[in-house]
């Protein structure tokens, strides 16, 4: 469904039935959660199919486009590249649909639909340009429209759940940190100049967000788009805008009792024992009353772009890096046992013989904690290799630019 093609026509059949007939046919179409995007400067709606938002099963192997798991597969490449991030099969989806059957050319239908979906189903936006289009007036956005109408005077003031998925880029987040004290449009260069501009956006976003009169539920779902571990953006200086937005619209709910209660929830990637700290990140202990924090596992298939611009998928996981020594101790004890002439089934591990996910954060927290170089080596028997610490590479460069790390 798209805001492009409306006509100012009289009411049509569809408007002509009662409401609880139109809305239940509404919601053959769209239930739950509803995306809204922009694309050719238009806020086009789409189903949102909701995905699993990220657990130890999902870590970008689910987005696989052939049995093989060939890393060539560029497809699966472009899957995990996806800005819609968990999103992914929902902009594959939107897009397959453009010119789908929601497309409405008469504006009251479309105006009826519209109502249908804010009020009803929980919005998810994936992209700070379309959520601008929603939220900023006509002379707040970063650069101009062609939408036909204007969004932010219908649809913003009967929003009541919003759902942001934003996978952003590792370098918008490096940004903020940089020059949060500074002014972003005089940063030189075109690339890092767009960057700059994003980061505005990003400072004007949250107090219209926390302006919406009957907003009651906003999920917020971050993450970069690069291999390094989350762990190195700076997540209290990236949601300093929204705690502050979040503490206006408290005093302002104290002051006028007028604006309703809200929940806020945010889904984070787990931190990692090495690099994020107290003052840069939020821990369990320091989380703040203004919202509840999730930690999920992060994707951990990603791609990567060759010099002559092919793709292929690579695997670099975040913490707990030891994701696989589950795995690898059933392997173990299955080898150990065939050379005793005994076959080994699944059912046959005791508990005794499995580790849980939790089991192995704790022990590689430890390790991190106790000083160890480079964690890879606890894998480095049987058939697990070691694999190259990205992320000490990806931390030297930070400290000293220019310097080129090769390991232990």
């Amino acid at each position: 469904m798209t805001d492009g093609h409306v006509d100012p026509q009289h009411e049509s059949k569809l408007l002509s039935m009662p409401a609880e007939i139109r809305h239940a046919i509404y919601a053959q179409i769209f239930h739950g959660q509803t995306h809204a995007f922009l694309s050719q400067g238009r806020i086009h709606l789409s189903v949102c199919l909701q995905p699993n938002l990220g657990d130890d099963r999902h870590d970008g192997r689910e987005r696989v486009t052939t049995p093989d798991w060939r890393q060539d597969d560029r497809g699966w490449a472009r899957r995990l590249r996806s800005t819609w991030g968990v999103h992914w099969e929902c902009e594959e989806a939107a897009y397959g649909g453009m010119t789908d059957l929601h497309e409405h050319r008469h504006y009251q239908t479309f105006l009826d639909v519209c109502d249908f979906v804010v009020k009803r189903t929980a919005i998810n936006i994936t992209d700070i340009d379309t959520l601008e289009m929603w939220l900023l007036k006509p002379n707040e956005l970063s650069s101009g429209s062609n939408c036909a109408w204007n969004f932010r005077d219908y649809i913003s003031p009967s929003i009541r759940k919003l759902n942001i998925a934003f996978r952003l880029p590792l370098a918008f987040y490096e940004t903020l940190q940089k020059y949060e004290d500074e002014d972003l449009v005089s940063v030189a260069g075109p690339h890092t100049r767009a960057v700059s501009v994003g980061c505005a956006a990003w400072e004007r976003l949250w107090p219209a967000i926390c302006q919406l009169p009957q907003l009651r539920s906003l999920h917020i779902w971050l993450d970069h788009d690069d291999r390094p571990s989350w762990s190195f953006v700076n997540e209290r200086v990236a949601l300093r805008p929204v705690i502050a937005a979040l503490l206006a619209r408290r005093q302002a709910r104290y002051e006028e009792e007028t604006m309703p209660d809200m929940d806020v929830a945010l889904n984070l990637p787990k931190l990692h024992p090495r690099y994020a700290k107290p003052d840069t990140h939020y821990f369990q202990e320091s989380s703040s009353s203004l919202f509840t924090i999730k930690r999920r596992i992060r994707q951990r298939w990603h791609c990567a772009e060759g010099p002559i611009g092919n793709l292929e998928v690579v695997h670099k996981a975040d913490f707990p890096v030891l994701h696989e020594l589950p795995d690898f101790i059933i392997e173990e004890a299955r080898w150990s046992r065939r050379v005793d002439g005994v076959t080994l089934q699944e059912e046959d591990i005791t508990e005794e013989e499995e580790m849980t996910l939790e089991e192995v954060e704790r022990l590689e927290t430890q390790l991190w904690d106790g000083g160890t170089a480079n964690v890879y080596e606890v894998m480095s028997q049987g058939s697990f290799h070691i694999t190259q610490d990205e992320d000490t590479t990806y931390s030297y460069s930070r400290r000293f630019p220019g310097y080129e790390f090769h390991g232990p």
